[in-house]
């Protein structure tokens, strides 16, 4: 399984950092922050490749690629072939109204969206929603022998631990250095600390900490030696386009 991190920044885009979104092979989009499209046209070239986009949460920087990403794949690509879009509940609204906004033709699309907010349904793909408003969900892939768990945004919980429990890979969320944990917890999100807390007790091969905030850059090792004091096994600070094979 290959895993390319297209964006990787906190709320805060930087000028090294797009808003979140991680490709996995080259048909599963996770999410879909603003810069996401530019990256997968670098990238795969022809976005019809994507079968599947499952998105986090309402948050901008989790979806605000969508609508570029459409038109994309409508306009360069000349896309036929259903996209779905997975979420939360809202998923439906949110996309759609995003579209609208745009004043985005959809009775010219040539291709449908269905919407599906259900992972449940889908194969090899499973969720659970985290402690987080909007509603957040956590998505776990496992495809060839190997798995991805990937949290969006959340404050620290238990049942995080069994949903990741033994993953090749843990993509969790660091919005705030430990130092500022009250913060954090008070908003649902983690420091680098919580989430090597829950990647040791899940018994994780590789954590990735994403969602890190722009004033950390050129100080990374800060956020990985706080993910250490918790967990003794590979962390990493994702930047984007960085590529991992498991």
């Amino acid at each position: 399984m290959r895993v390319i991190f297209l964006g990787t920044a906190g709320s805060m885009i930087t000028k090294n950092r797009s808003n979140l979104a991680v490709l996995i092979d080259e048909d599963l989009l996770i999410d879909c922050g603003e810069g996401t499209t530019q990256k997968l046209l670098s990238i795969l070239g022809d976005l019809t490749k994507i079968k599947n986009v499952l998105i986090s949460h309402g948050h901008a920087d989790h979806v605000m690629g969508l609508t570029s990403l459409i038109w994309a794949m409508w306009l360069v690509n000349r896309r036929t072939n259903d996209l779905q879009i997975t979420g939360p509940e809202y998923i439906e609204n949110l996309v759609i109204s995003l579209l609208k906004l745009g004043y985005t033709p959809l009775d010219k699309l040539a291709f449908k969206i269905k919407y599906n907010s259900n992972p449940g349904d889908l194969e090899n793909i499973s969720y659970i929603t985290t402690v987080h408003k909007p509603i957040n969900y956590a998505y776990r892939v496992e495809r060839k022998g190997k798995s991805v768990c990937y949290t969006g945004d959340t404050g620290p919980f238990r049942e995080l631990v069994d949903f990741a429990k033994n993953c090749d890979l843990l993509i969790h969320e660091a919005a705030f250095p430990d130092e500022l944990s009250d913060l954090a917890h008070t908003l649902h999100h983690c420091t680098p600390s919580d989430a090597g807390l829950l990647a040791s007790k899940a018994n994780v091969k590789i954590l990735a900490l994403f969602h890190w905030p722009d004033f950390f850059e050129g100080e990374e090792s800060i956020f990985i030696n706080q993910a250490k004091k918790t967990f003794n096994g590979e962390v990493i600070l994702a930047n984007d386009l960085d590529i991992l094979e498991l």
